[in-house]
């Protein structure tokens, strides 16, 4: 049973085929060693059912939002490298199309086909939040956001509303503050006096509990604004 635990392992990085395929082995082997017609029909009904719903669902949107690769993209590409190399295609199939993927996305003039192999385009929101993880934003990601915010035809001040909402959610989530974000949520509060008596100190490291009620007002502020235009 090891041998077809990790082969069922080795194929479920291919994706809906491979968790098929992989029943196979035990249910010829269940054949042999199970007599009871009863308890092969019950070993035979669970492993597809596992197999299928984990496979052709659950793991393979998973994987696509994990990846952020279409299962379009990922059946196709599994289809192709099976006809030209096999089964070691289909399973080596995913990890280098995502090694490519990575390079489509670092190279500006092929970054339009790398959204389009995508699972769906990411909002400029989106895009932000992700640039803003780790705290820090590198020229790399705001070139990036630069690039996107062209291709969406988004104006800049919506861009400074963006940043500055981005900055304060993830203040929150982290409960800690860096100078990027700070930067982003003093450039969004221009223009409004309601709010920059509220920011005074708000600094690097660890945010109070009334900055955060600061906070959050002034996200509630901004998602009001948005719905006004």
């Amino acid at each position: 049973w090891f041998v077809w635990a990790v082969m069922t392992f080795i194929l479920n990085y291919v994706p809906y085929i491979g968790s098929l395929i992989a029943t196979i082995p035990p249910l010829i082997l269940g054949i042999i060693l199970i007599p009871n017609i009863g308890m092969f029909l019950l070993m035979t009904i669970l492993l597809l059912v596992n197999q299928q719903v984990w496979g052709n669902y659950i793991e393979t949107k998973w994987a696509g939002r994990a990846l952020d690769l279409s299962p379009v993209v990922l059946l196709l590409i599994t289809a192709f490298s099976f006809w030209l190399w096999g089964i070691v295609g289909m399973i080596l199939a995913v990890p280098l199309f995502v090694i490519v993927k990575i390079v489509l996305e670092n190279i500006e003039e092929t970054r339009p086909i790398a959204i389009m192999l995508s699972e769906r385009a990411p909002t400029l929101e989106e895009a932000w939040q992700d640039a803003l993880k780790d705290g820090n934003l590198s020229t790399g990601e705001f070139h990036k956001l630069s690039e996107l915010q062209k291709t969406l035809g988004v104006s800049d001040d919506e861009v400074v509303r963006i940043s500055g909402r981005s900055a304060a959610q993830t203040i929150l989530r982290r409960g800690k503050a860096r100078i990027d974000e700070i930067d982003f949520i003093k450039s969004a509060l221009a223009g409004r006096d309601l709010y920059s008596d509220s920011f005074k100190n708000l600094k690097p490291g660890r945010v109070p509990k009334y900055i955060k009620n600061h906070l959050i007002e002034f996200i509630a502020s901004l998602d009001s604004e948005n719905e006004e235009e």
